[in-house]
């Protein structure tokens, strides 16, 4: 009987799994409910999100996912667990390969962390392998990673962002900065508390985020429900974009430079290349309006976009996954 394999993305907001054969079967956020001392899980994913700041006492919703390294094994271990069953349904799934992105630049112990929710997890795989995200990025963008001699990938996830270059299918450099799409709700939170003396949870932070954050000016507005923290009592506001835009433009610019940085660096070969090809820009946070023009106004290297951002290196791992002769080339086996 052949073995089942499968490669997941613990991405810090949305984890994604590809299952060989069938394509990403599973994408759910990164968020787990517990209950008692035990903190036995009782939802995953998006139901436990919608409990997320509504939640009574006796239950902890938790982000077991911290700026790309894991923040709480246990957590994390117990969502890993939850999701098998949509994985196997009632039969224990054992054995089967698992192909795991992690980010290039952490510590081998961070990396390690990885592993250890499915092999200290209920399925009992047969062997783990590592994949370094910008790689599984790189083959889930259909780019030709053995041969080109220049690929320069900005994921922008949830709370970091990862500059890479690869060249004939290696990776060059790769620089992992601090922020990312959560930096903007924490602003926004921070904002409407100082000018407005208004409350909001991070639920409405990320739905304004969604509606108003840009890399260009707007004249956007979307009315916001909260807390008056004067009158103690629920209110509304209305927010514009171009009120937003001075909070977060900041990130922009330091993506943007650490690009330059990075491209600076390279031998004058790989930064043709680049400069030919173009930045690829992926990850859940890349959806930002405006971005890709933003970057390529400030790099002078056109910023390209595409509709898979989110899912590209589960696609790329799923690729891998296909062709076992080739992953083995980048992947890492722990078990």
């Amino acid at each position: 009987m052949s073995q089942k394999t499968y490669g997941i993305d613990f991405g810090t907001s949305t984890i994604k799994v590809y299952k060989k054969g069938q394509g990403i079967i599973l994408l759910e956020r990164t968020v787990v409910s517990t209950v008692g001392s035990e903190k036995r899980p009782v939802a995953i994913g998006e139901q436990a999100y919608e409990m997320f700041e509504k939640e009574p006492p006796s239950i902890h919703v938790s982000f077991p996912l911290s700026h790309g390294v894991i923040a709480d094994m246990h957590d994390m271990t117990a969502l890993w667990n939850f999701m098998l069953s949509a994985l196997s349904g009632r039969r224990k799934l054992k054995g089967g390969n698992f192909y795991l992105a992690v980010p290039a630049d952490i510590t081998k112990v961070e990396k390690h962390a990885y592993s250890r929710i499915i092999s200290e997890g209920e399925c009992k795989p047969k062997h783990i392998f590592l994949i370094d995200k910008p790689v599984a990025d790189a083959y889930g963008l259909g780019l030709d990673v053995e041969r080109s001699q220049g690929i320069l990938i900005v994921n922008i996830g949830a709370d970091t962002t990862e500059i890479s270059i690869l060249s004939f299918g290696g990776i060059v450099v790769t620089k992992l900065l601090p922020y990312g799409g959560n930096y903007f709700d924490s602003q926004i939170i921070s904002y409407m508390r100082k000018q407005y003396n208004f409350i909001i949870g991070r639920r409405t932070a990320e739905a304004v985020k969604k509606a108003l954050v840009s890399a260009q000016p707007s004249d956007e507005q979307i009315k916001i429900t909260g807390r008056d923290i004067v009158k103690g009592l629920p209110g509304e506001v209305w927010m514009s974009s171009n009120e937003i835009y001075p909070l977060v433009s900041d990130m922009f610019h330091i993506i943007s430079v650490a690009v330059q940085s990075v491209v600076e660096r390279m031998p004058p070969e790989i930064a043709q290349e680049i400069t030919y090809n173009g930045i690829y820009l992926t990850g859940a946070s890349s959806w930002i309006k405006g971005l890709d023009i933003f970057i390529t106004d400030e790099t002078d290297i056109k910023a390209n976009t595409t509709q898979d951002a989110q899912i590209s290196v589960a696609k790329g791992l799923g690729f891998l996954a296909e062709r076992p002769k080739l992953a083995a080339v980048y992947a890492s086996q722990l078990k």
